[in-house]
């Protein structure tokens, strides 16, 4: 099993997303708002006005972007048509201001109710 983590910056894409997703039978998730630090980082590179750059640092949270965080838990399996399924909705992924994918390692999970995933030997 996997986690699957998408960060979409394209957050009007979700509904889409979600309808293609539940078509390869995708259809459990959690959805969580989120702030994406690029934009706030990019505030902080032109400090050449000392008091400036203090400013933009105190005023920070207004420079980052909203973005949703999409979390599946998958099976080894699942995870390519997922990735094709995404890549199809959102498009170029390696482009600024789209998305950020990555998937990590699941021991065990417990409460996926009837997405009954089993642990993988």
């Amino acid at each position: 099993m996997k986690l699957l983590t998408l960060i979409l910056k394209q957050t009007e894409l979700i509904s889409d997303l979600n309808d293609e997703l539940a078509n390869i039978g995708v259809k459990h998730g959690t959805i969580i708002d989120a702030k994406s630090m690029t934009a706030g980082l990019n505030a902080w590179s032109d400090d050449s006005i000392i008091m400036g750059g203090v400013f933009r640092r105190v005023k920070n949270f207004e420079y980052n972007e909203e973005c949703k965080m999409l979390m599946f838990v998958l099976k080894d399996e699942q995870i390519q048509p997922v990735r094709e399924v995404i890549n199809q909705v959102i498009g170029d992924i390696s482009q600024s201001g789209t998305a950020v994918m990555f998937t990590m390692p699941i021991d065990f999970a417990e409460g996926l109710g009837d997405n009954n995933l089993e642990e993988q030997e």
